[in-house]
């Protein structure tokens, strides 16, 4: 690792998604106190270092893919120090696992054994893919939904029976918004893409399209939480939309305004420190 790596720590944090890692905590927080569930203790070491290993196989991934040529820092960093983070990657997931069969009940074993079985198969794809333009799986949609199924699935096994419409809701717009985050991460890095020969969501939809597919999006999850809460009597959920409601207001300036946005990663920093605001719902 080279001494401008180490000085730029601020870089580091980011590229090696510790942001992520954190938010998905607080995600994690929201979800037990939004099913009021009391979650075993270990999850909360499992749950990070799930998160951690997968967005970073994923990145070494990309940086395998490109290996030299890639023109995305966070995918050119994973390349240059695979010898430190393959091996690391190895052991977060073998503890997270071993973790996992240890104290988790079977049914959050074998909800996460599906799971990570797909996810495998991802990344598989990812690497066989190579740099063939006219193959999209979708990436973005993928990545949204492991993130929110990894993180609810174990909340949602101990919550004991169906969840109902009230408590569902902000699940889902908790994968729309991650959905949401990670297509405008593509926007934001369509030059980079295009140069690499990846594929993304703003690579296969076209730039401008993709803003205006946010903005729209974006627009129908603030209008379905206005008329949810209007119908919904669990002030818990309540309570979860009104943070969810925040977080898009977060968010909606980045593509709306994207130009104030773009300098110094500023988007990416916003974009990802957004799912810190779900753990406000330990207030109510």
């Amino acid at each position: 690792m080279s001494n401008k790596d180490f000085l730029n720590t601020q870089t580091l944090y980011q590229v090696l998604s510790l942001d992520i890692t954190i938010g998905s905590l607080a995600v994690g927080l929201f979800a037990v106190q939004l099913f009021d569930v009391t979650a075993d203790p270990v999850w909360w070491i499992i749950l990070p270092l799930a998160v951690w290993t997968v967005y970073t196989a994923d990145h070494l991934a990309d940086g395998f893919r490109q290996k030299e040529n890639s023109s995305i820092y966070r995918h050119d960093f994973h390349f240059r120090h695979r010898k430190i983070l393959v091996p690391l990657t190895a052991l977060t997931g073998t503890i997270a696992v071993v973790l996992a069969f240890v104290f988790l009940e079977p049914a959050v074993i074998r909800g996460g054994m599906i799971l990570s079985t797909m996810i495998l198969l991802y990344l598989l794809i990812l690497l066989l893919s190579g740099k063939k333009n006219n193959l999209y799986f979708h990436k973005e949609l993928f990545i949204a939904f492991a993130y929110t199924a990894g993180i609810f699935l174990a909340p949602v096994v101990w919550y004991g029976h169906t969840p109902g419409f009230s408590k569902i809701l902000p699940v889902f717009i908790i994968f729309l918004l991650a959905w949401v985050e990670t297509v405008m991460v593509s926007f934001f890095d369509f030059e980079n893409d295009l140069a690499d020969g990846n594929t993304s969501f703003a690579i296969w939809y076209g730039k401008q399209k993709t803003r205006k597919i946010l903005i729209v999006v974006m627009t129908i999850i603030a209008v379905a939480i206005f008329i949810s809460v209007l119908f919904i009597k669990d002030l818990k959920s309540i309570y979860a939309l009104t943070i969810e409601l925040l977080m898009l207001t977060v968010l909606f300036p980045i593509i709306s305004r994207p130009g104030n946005f773009q300098k110094n990663n500023l988007y990416r920093w916003i974009g990802e420190s957004v799912f810190w605001l779900p753990a406000l719902l330990i207030l109510f």
